[in-house]
């Protein structure tokens, strides 16, 4: 029923686009010479009224924000020239007002995916986009007011994406007002200088084969949504293959080290290759316990960085030193790290566009830290960050609150899909060892970590479900939230809001905390050497 649903809103789409294309395209061949001769001053002066020659002039500005053909500053000019500068100011307002709720309108009409995806390719588009992102009223503001700017092409994508209509209002009319107000006081130099005959011949063609262009993309998007209906946005690494970055904290708590065990049991298991493991914390015996639990879990020797800046998380002894001394002759190679930053450029360089998952179990200082360095790089190597982060639906969490800073940029600036385990979904299922075991990083890990002498050894299982996600993706045990909004504010806070265009999502929990350690402990307590 709902895929019926979908096919004929789809179907109704395509052709109200087409409806809308054809009325477009028509008025221009009709009236062309109309605009091409266009003439605000004449248009004045041969009405009846002045009244008359008020509503030829709301005309022009109605007729602007459908076809987008008339210069804005032509406009201004000839009103200004017309009437007192007065009474040019105030209609001139009334004009803007008339395009920015007509434009903002079409946007709607328009939909979203085509405007964001238009934007994107356009000179000004990522930059509207990101400013829109910041979800700030003075980065909008400052979108209106800067001239470069196109009016009509924000106003579509504000329409598209669907800001509140009263602060889109407001900010629209308080920014671009000064400049309405500075070219309606120019007067005659400049209004017999403007090419319109050029301008509308070029407007004229352009336009028509947008609109065509238009049309045809939303009819191949329309039939890419019929055939990914019903499929979760974020495919697992067990039917995607993609690569795998593992960035952690390890020491300040042991299911790091669980989930890296985890990590590896899949990585097997789905025939995944792991590109290396990120460090995010500022002490080189977690470098030590990386390598030694990877290596005794069959990865071999991973390549390994770690953060350099200042101090996060330095004293995460609890069980590192302790992994690393026993497990290595060779204590000062086995803490020994490139610079993650450095670690993520090598990694990323070699590998195809999206072919690369990283799976985050700390904070995410790291990524931060490439998507200001090499956000390029980044956003077209990394397909999908899922992250042990946050509270759901709305909440604090540590790893947010270690580096709150790098946590609100990633969620800004990181351009593809993000899966978040949040805080509420490992809580509550217990996961370690319930017997003694020889020689097991893992199980030292959690012994020297929950200070006791004999088993059982069971600690929530925050990074660990992150890591199971990632690899096997929904199905008896989880399932994806709706697309959302997920903002950090300045205490670390996390809240997410539905929003059908976002990339971002949290993982709910289907089963009992009970199944889900069940499944999850009988990797930890396996032998990952024998499949």
């Amino acid at each position: 029923m709902k895929e019926k649903f979908m096919r004929g809103s789809h179907a109704l789409g395509l052709a109200a686009r087409i409806v809308v294309s054809v009325v477009i395209i028509a008025l221009i061949i009709w009236k062309y010479d109309d605009f091409k001769n266009m003439d605000i001053r004449r248009l004045v002066a041969e009405s009846p009224n002045v009244a008359a020659g008020v509503a030829a002039i709301l005309g022009v500005y109605l007729l602007k924000s459908v076809v987008f053909v008339v210069p804005a500053s032509l406009i201004y000019i000839a009103v200004g020239m017309a009437f007192p500068t007065y009474w040019a100011i105030l209609i001139n307002a009334a004009g803007i007002i008339i395009e920015v709720c007509v434009t903002y309108l079409f946007g709607l009409i328009m939909g979203g995916p085509y405007v964001l995806n238009k934007l994107e390719k356009t000179k000004y588009g990522a930059k509207i986009t990101e400013l829109h992102g910041k979800n700030k009223l003075s980065a909008i503001f400052a979108v209106r007011f800067i001239p470069v700017f196109p009016i009509d092409l924000v106003s579509l994508f504000l329409g598209a994406v669907r800001m509140r209509f009263l602060p889109y209002f407001l900010l629209s009319l308080g920014g671009i007002l000064p400049r309405v107000i500075l070219f309606t006081v120019l007067g005659d130099g400049i209004y017999d200088y403007i090419p319109m005959e050029t301008i509308a011949l070029v407007c004229a063609i352009a336009l028509p084969v947008a609109l065509v262009v238009w049309v045809i993309r939303y009819a191949i998007k329309t039939k890419d949504a019929e055939e990914n209906y019903g499929k979760p946005p974020y495919e697992p690494l067990k039917d995607s293959k993609r690569y795998v970055i593992f960035d952690t904290d390890m020491g300040p708590d042991c299911d790091d080290a669980g989930a890296l065990r985890i990590l590896a049991h899949m990585a097997k298991k789905y025939g995944i290759t792991v590109l290396g493991a990120a460090n995010c914390t500022s002490n080189p015996y977690a470098n030590g316990a990386i390598r030694a639990i990877a290596e005794h879990c069959g990865l071999g020797e991973i390549k390994v960085g770690q953060h350099r800046g200042e101090k996060l998380l330095a004293d995460g002894d609890k069980y590192n030193k302790t992994v690393t001394k026993k497990y290595f002759k060779f204590e000062n190679s086995a803490i020994a790290a490139e610079p993650s930053n450095e670690f993520y450029k090598k990694a990323l360089s070699k590998a195809e566009d999206s072919s690369v998952t990283v799976i985050s179990v700390g904070t995410l200082t790291n990524i931060a830290q490439m998507l200001e360095e090499e956000p390029e790089l980044f956003n077209k190597k990394v397909n999908s960050i899922v992250a042990m982060a946050g509270k759901f639906p709305s909440g604090k969490e540590f790893n947010i609150e270690c580096d709150i800073k790098a946590a609100a940029l990633v969620f800004e600036k990181f351009k593809n899909i993000i899966v978040c385990s949040g805080w509420e979904v490992g809580n509550g299922v217990m996961t370690g060892f319930s017997r003694e075991r020889e020689n097991d990083p893992v199980y030292d890990s959690y012994k020297e970590y929950l200070g006791k002498k004999e088993p059982p050894f069971l600690r929530e299982s925050w990074d660990l479900t992150a890591v199971q996600y990632a690899f096997e993706g929904n199905g008896e045990f989880y399932s994806l939230s709706k697309p959302m909004k997920i903002t950090v504010d300045k205490n670390g806070a996390v809240s997410a809001t539905r929003d059908k265009y976002s990339k971002r999502y949290y993982i709910i929990k289907k089963a009992e905390d009970e199944r889900i350690a069940e499944y999850l402990n009988a990797i930890l307590e396996g032998n990952e050497n024998e499949d």
